[in-house]
C-alpha cells in the first residue's frame, strides 16, 4: 500500500465494490461483491452487517433493473438476513440518497430520518436531511407526478 493513505485505500475499495455490484447484479451471484464487502468490514472499519446489507440491497436493485427478478429476490432475501439495525440504516440511506437525487424529501421521511439520526447519533445524516429539506422549502424543486 505504498503511497496510499488508509482513507484513499478504503475509497478505492468502495469504488471496486460499486463496480463489482454493477457487473454482478444481473448475473445473480455477487461473489466478488460480497468478498469486497467482507474485506471492507475487516480492513476498512465498516460494520459488517451494514456493508453486507447494503451490498445485497444494491445487488438486488441492480438485478431488478436488469430484468433479473429471480436474482433480485435472492439478493433481497440475503439483505433481510442481516440485523435489524443494519436494515434500518440501509433503508434510511436509500431514502436519503433518493431525496438528494430528486432535491426533496416527503415530510414524513424527513421526520423519520431525523429521528433515526438522533437515535443513532449520526449528525452527518441529520445535516444532509436538513440540507435537502431546506432546499425543498426554498422552492428549488418540483415534484413530478
Amino acid at each position: 500500500m505504498s503511497g496510499l493513505s488508509s482513507g484513499d485505500y478504503v475509497t478505492q475499495q468502495i469504488r471496486a465494490l460499486a463496480q463489482a455490484v454493477r457487473r454482478e447484479g444481473a448475473g445473480g451471484v455477487g461473489t466478488r461483491s460480497f468478498q469486497l464487502a467482507e474485506h471492507l468490514a475487516a480492513e476498512g472499519g465498516v460494520h459488517r452487517g451494514d456493508i453486507m446489507t447494503a451490498t445485497a440491497t444494491l445487488l438486488a436493485m441492480t438485478a431488478w433493473c436488469d430484468g433479473e427478478a429471480e436474482a433480485a429476490c435472492r439478493f433481497a432475501e440475503l439483505a433481510g438476513e442481516n440485523d435489524e439495525d443494519s436494515r434500518e440504516l440501509v433503508t434510511h440511506l436509500l431514502r436519503l440518497e433518493a431525496g438528494a437525487d430528486q432535491g426533496w424529501l416527503p415530510q414524513e421521511q424527513v421526520e423519520a430520518l431525523l429521528e433515526y439520526a438522533r437515535r443513532a447519533r449520526r449528525g452527518d445524516l441529520a445535516l444532509r436531511v436538513r440540507a435537502i429539506a431546506g432546499a425543498s422549502r426554498g422552492g428549488r424543486h418540483r415534484r413530478a407526478d
